[in-house]
């Protein structure tokens, strides 16, 4: 049950998530006055957003991931213990769906045929009889990090702020109406590379604000990436759904 390539995708490593929102950043990130971040180094800038990002409760994201013929649409909220993303996927001429949730230190996640298919690494007979399930996975199944660790804020900013490669810094801007400065991260293995830029909040806390560029695997085409930061703080209500099927049964299912 090995997930494909395509929905691996940390912004930052070489992937990114409709919850609740609008496209304004919470009242956390914005308001007071300099932060002072603008006069620091790239590395002491990332540092700051990931450590004021840890310190929140709770944040919004959007993210996409685009190449020739493939995209990732990824839409999540993130609390400290709950979070939920909804994930749509095109690849070719088809797409699917999925929803990933994490309550009461339990993961699940459901999905459409092909979601579930690219998500799990399922047949796609046995995807086809689980389409519209929930299945669960306990925090002892070696699988929950991996679907968990964007779930939750801590985990989240190491995931999605924390900026790999050489640093540098960038110019002032603004970004969805705030002041930022931008960091830069450049990086090259024999994996593949990526091109990111990262848009800091100079007010208020060290926020990020946006996250930009692109990352490409050794081998195949260059992926775009855009995500965006907002609606820091606010409240998330999320309850486990009923009667899910668990990943053990699913793996034995699969052999």
């Amino acid at each position: 049950m090995r997930p494909r390539l395509l929905l691996v995708i940390s912004t930052v490593a070489i992937a990114f998530v409709a919850g609740c929102g609008t496209s304004t950043a919470g009242p956390k990130a914005s308001g007071g006055g300099s932060n002072g971040v603008q006069s620091k180094s790239a590395k002491q800038i990332v540092a700051a957003a990931v450590a004021a990002t840890k310190r929140q409760s709770s944040f919004h994201f959007v993210e996409t991931a685009a190449m020739t013929k493939s995209s990732v649409l990824i839409v999540g909220d993130v609390g400290s213990s709950t979070g939920e993303q909804h994930i749509t996927v095109h690849d070719g001429g088809q797409s699917g769906h999925i929803t990933v949730l994490l309550a009461k230190g339990t993961a699940y996640f459901t999905g459409d045929t092909f979601g579930l298919e690219g998500f799990t690494g399922l047949t796609k007979a046995l995807a086809t009889g689980l389409a519209g399930k929930w299945i669960s996975v306990p925090s002892s199944n070696a699988s929950f990090s991996t679907i968990a660790a964007s779930l939750a804020v801590k985990t989240a900013a190491e995931q999605l702020v924390q900026l790999s490669g050489n640093l540098s810094r960038g110019k002032k801007s603004t970004q969805l109406g705030h002041p930022a400065i931008a960091v830069k991260a450049a990086e090259k293995t024999s994996s593949g590379s990526l091109s990111l830029t990262m848009y800091v909040d100079t007010k208020g806390a060290a926020l990020p604000i946006r996250v930009q560029g692109t990352t490409q695997a050794t081998g195949s085409a260059a992926r775009s990436i855009d995500a965006t930061f907002t609606n820091w703080g606010e409240a998330i209500h999320l309850s486990a759904p009923q009667g899910a099927e668990p990943i053990s049964s699913v793996k034995s299912l699969a052999g």
